[in-house]
């Protein structure tokens, strides 16, 4: 009989191999080592409940949360934070991002089943049909990027745009606060590459995981999370270990660049930068012996409609999933999965 499947999430493991003890005798429990690695899991793992640790390094529990509920597929599945903040503030700010039960650390396992038991019985989502075993998550992620970006890829069916006989072009992630950077860049690089636009480092975590670029380029300075601790977040997931990456900053001493390039950034520029400059350094980022073009989930007619419909949005951010009305990629994705 098939297991409700839970996605645990947080960053020490001897909390996730608690979770585990505990839960796996009735539940399937996979694992996510911090946000980001929980959003790029969410399709392949297709957990019917999440448990999230709310004090994560860079990407917290808070920010994932509000993340998964602009997830055009699991927007409405179940969340527990599982925290060591345990005031009343605390809960209501874990509530509001989202959640829907709030435990606090130190926890006992007993009482850790016992709530998960009462939520599925009083609760019970409608259990996914799963693609993959807990097994050959397993066997992906120890097998690396490539295996966990094709895994993600058979849901894609392109659209007569996308499926018109060209050369693949790389995906790129262009993150800057700068608008008119941003629509500079855009305009330059469209005949070469599929552009992909954040303002800031968590928009940039969830486009990562949803558009699946193959090159990022980041501004060294922004708010909620700057380009240095973007990187050094990306670096440590196995899916984007090597993914090419290059940092531009206004800040342009060589510390500032060393600090950039022993973080893991391939290249580096100072602002203001010449466009030219930019294209120069994905041209040569493109010709690394380790350089490919991944498969994608979702075609970039897709992504562009979406990026349209946000510009006449209300909300403060443009990547906002609207629930109210069905988006281009959530159709998309309801008629490919």
């Amino acid at each position: 009989m098939p297991k409700w499947r839970i996605m645990t999430v947080d960053d020490e493991a001897d909390i996730r191999a608690i979770i585990r003890g505990t839960l796996s005798s009735k539940y399937e429990v996979a694992e996510a080592g911090d946000g980001l690695d929980a959003l790029e899991k969410l399709d392949i793992v297709e957990p019917d409940f999440v448990i999230l640790d709310v004090n994560m390094p860079l990407m917290d529990g808070l920010q994932t949360c509000e993340s998964i509920r602009k997830h055009p597929r699991y927007h409405d599945v179940s969340v527990l934070f599982l925290s060591g903040q345990n005031t009343r503030e605390d809960m209501m700010k874990g509530y509001s991002a989202g959640a829907n039960l709030y435990l606090t650390k130190p926890f006992e396992p007993v009482r850790l089943l016992r709530n998960v038991d009462l939520f599925f019985e009083t609760n019970p989502p409608q259990l996914r049909t799963k693609r993959y075993t807990l097994e050959q998550i397993k066997q992906m992620e120890q097998s690396g990027a490539g295996a966990l970006a094709a895994a993600r890829s058979p849901r894609a069916i392109p659209s007569a745009a996308d499926a018109a006989p060209k050369a693949a072009r790389p995906r790129v992630l262009i993150v800057d606060d700068d608008a008119p950077l941003l629509a500079s860049l855009r305009s330059f690089l469209a005949d070469e590459y599929e552009i992909v636009t954040a303002n800031d480092g968590i928009e940039a975590i969830e486009k990562i995981t949803s558009c699946q670029p193959d090159l990022v380029v980041l501004d060294a300075v922004m708010p909620r999370m700057s380009g240095f601790q973007l990187c050094t977040s990306l670096r440590r997931n196995a899916r984007y270990t090597k993914m090419p990456l290059m940092i531009i900053s206004e800040k342009a001493t060589p510390r500032d660049r060393d600090y950039a390039l022993r973080l893991g950034a391939n290249d580096f520029l100072a602002k203001p930068v010449e466009l030219s400059q930019v294209r120069e350094c994905l041209a040569a980022m493109r010709k690394a012996p380790d350089f490919k073009i991944y498969p994608k989930a979702v075609p970039y007619s897709v992504i562009l409609e979406m990026e349209n419909r946000a510009k006449h949005e209300t909300e403060n951010s443009p990547w906002r999933m609207m629930h109210k009305e069905e988006t281009e990629l959530e159709k998309f994705l309801r008629e490919n999965t």
